[in-house]
């Protein structure tokens, strides 16, 4: 009989699945844990979850979609966001193929590498909806929420309005405020040439482009562009070419014009066009040379 009751203890106590009917800790409805909340055994889970390493977890999983966004996290780590971009968008259709709710690790995952690429204000926007839904999803503390606000932070810098955040259901649009504008005097110019040209006297350009009042005049431009699209780099390629054309006298020696191709259509790269002859015009270029400049502002 000893060895009857034995047994049967034995077996209660290997009973990780208890629930208030059977013997588990009895737990309100409205105070059991949703996913990714801690557990100490299922019965503390909200039905459909599971209590795996003390946080209720749901027991179905995509494993495509898990294999996409773990291959989203590798190509973020070697700084390929398009391609972890496109990685978890084909985790999140594999779970949707799956007839499966996406989890709130890979929804968040894949907001957070959305925001790297706020450049673009169509993936910033999905990058906030997307951060919004990770908020609304997990838990109040964790590494989960701590992350998405922290990309959500960065987001600020291109328009969010953070009182969308505040909303219990998702809205209809994030980015509607002015993004922040940088401070001009913090702005970089930079010049490169392609292909680089074998002249020396093209050193010029980049030379007389560095001074001060070459970046005073071309910053106007940088102003216009951010107004128009509130994007914080400006850059202009501008095709040029120098000619030397020999005197048709034989006491006098020839010359060299430039000449410039066209700059895009934009109303700011014509401003930096028509800012760049002006300062390149005055300087005595003594070689023949076809390049490209490419002109940054940042």
């Amino acid at each position: 009989m000893k060895h009857v009751c034995l047994l049967l203890l034995l077996l209660t106590a290997c009973d990780t699945r208890a629930t208030a009917a059977n013997g588990g800790n009895t737990v309100r409805p409205d105070q059991l844990s949703r996913e990714l909340e801690s557990c100490g055994t299922t019965a503390h889970c909200v039905e459909g979850l599971r209590c795996w390493e003390r946080v209720c977890q749901r027991p179905e999983r995509s494993a495509l979609g898990d294999y996409q966004a773990a291959r989203g996290a590798r190509l973020l780590a070697s700084a390929d966001v398009d391609g972890a971009i496109a990685a978890y968008a084909e985790g999140l259709a594999a779970y949707e193929s799956a007839k499966l709710t996406t989890p709130p690790d890979v929804d968040c995952a894949y907001g957070h590498a959305l925001a790297r690429a706020r450049g673009s204000k169509d993936k910033a926007e999905l990058a906030a909806r997307v951060l919004h839904r990770c908020l609304l999803a997990v838990p109040v503390v964790g590494p989960l929420r701590s992350q998405a606000l922290a990309a959500l932070a960065e987001l600020g810098q291109v328009g969010l309005d953070p009182n969308q955040l505040a909303r219990p259901q998702l809205a209809d649009l994030y980015l509607t405020r002015a993004p922040a504008k940088p401070p001009v005097d913090k702005l970089q110019l930079t010049v490169t040439s392609d292909p680089p040209p074998r002249g020396r006297s093209f050193a010029l350009i980049p030379e007389r482009l560095a001074q001060d009042d070459a970046k005073a005049a071309l910053v106007p431009c940088w102003e216009q562009h951010f107004a128009a699209k509130q994007a914080k780099e400006l850059t202009v390629k501008l095709p040029l070419e120098v000619k030397y054309r020999p005197s048709e006298y034989d006491d006098e020696p020839g010359t060299y014009s430039i000449n410039w191709g066209p700059a895009g259509g934009a109303d700011a790269e014509a401003c930096v066009r028509g800012a760049v002859e002006t300062l390149v015009a005055p300087l005595k270029l003594r070689d023949s040379l076809t390049t490209t400049l490419t002109v940054t502002i940042k």
